[in-house]
């Protein structure tokens, strides 16, 4: 694919979801399934495979984990490299691979347990000195105001927010963090879907981008945090973690 083809088809994804608030709360799954990606890879992972859970490049699948793509498979899009020189790569779901031996190979991914993992969230809140609750919704809210208020207020800025809309934005935020979140944590979280519409109001191709970062980032971070704080939770089994953001995938170390 073509970087210039590639781009056209995320303008089109862009269009779509701020056209349909159904659609963007789709989107947030998507960044909470794949926090190690950037935003633009989120909305080429929507577009393309929007359950995917954890995807890695075709060498990364065969190197690290045995395993392979599937004949026939597609792969998702996304841009790599730097500004001065960029080119389109694809990575695949791992509901698109298979064992290269055909025996059972299974990859562990990263998954939140309420009862186990559940004082990992609340000690991240205490130590920030916010009081943290027995519902998850709040401890996900406050997470989200913890991890993101800082780039949520500058956000407002950049976007030059009139004063009584700061209130609404602010909120649609961090809604959409703990969303996204609640997702990966197998959570029914409740949005205010008229505070999506009203806020959707504000935003354009140029905006939701930076609207999409602040959120994506937020994501990582949380999750990233749950996910080292947990660790120390197991006693006799740990997570490998690879920084580089080229997978989202985890082995369990036997």
């Amino acid at each position: 694919m073509r970087i210039n083809d590639f781009w056209s088809i995320i303008e089109l994804v862009k269009m779509d979801i701020l056209n349909s608030e159904t659609e963007y709360l789709k989107l947030l799954k998507v960044i909470g399934n794949n926090q190690r990606y950037d935003f633009l890879s989120q909305l080429s992972i929507y577009d393309k495979n929007p359950n995917a859970t954890a995807c890695a490049s075709f060498d990364m699948w065969r190197k690290r984990f045995n395993r392979t793509v599937t004949r026939g498979q597609k792969g998702i899009p996304i841009l790599s490299g730097n500004n001065a020189f960029q080119k389109v790569g694809y990575v695949f779901d791992i509901s698109q691979t298979v064992s290269v031996d055909r025996n059972m190979n299974e990859v562990r991914i990263w998954s939140f347990d309420r009862k186990k993992h559940e004082e990992a969230l609340k000690d991240m809140i205490k130590l920030q000195s916010y009081d943290e609750s027995d519902n998850l919704s709040e401890n996900l809210y406050s997470l989200s105001r913890i991890y993101a208020d800082e780039s949520i207020y500058e956000l407002c800025n950049n976007l030059r927010m009139k004063d009584e809309d700061i209130s609404s934005f602010v909120h649609f935020m961090r809604s959409s963090i703990s969303y996204a979140i609640s997702n990966r944590f197998h959570h029914n979280y409740q949005v205010d879907m008229e505070n999506i519409k009203e806020n959707f109001r504000h935003l354009d191709s140029i905006s939701f981008m930076s609207v999409g970062s602040c959120i994506s980032n937020a994501c990582n971070k949380i999750i990233e945090t749950t996910m080292t704080r947990t660790q120390n939770l197991s006693v006799k089994k740990g997570l490998t973690k690879d920084i580089s953001a080229d997978y989202n995938v985890f082995n369990e170390e036997k």
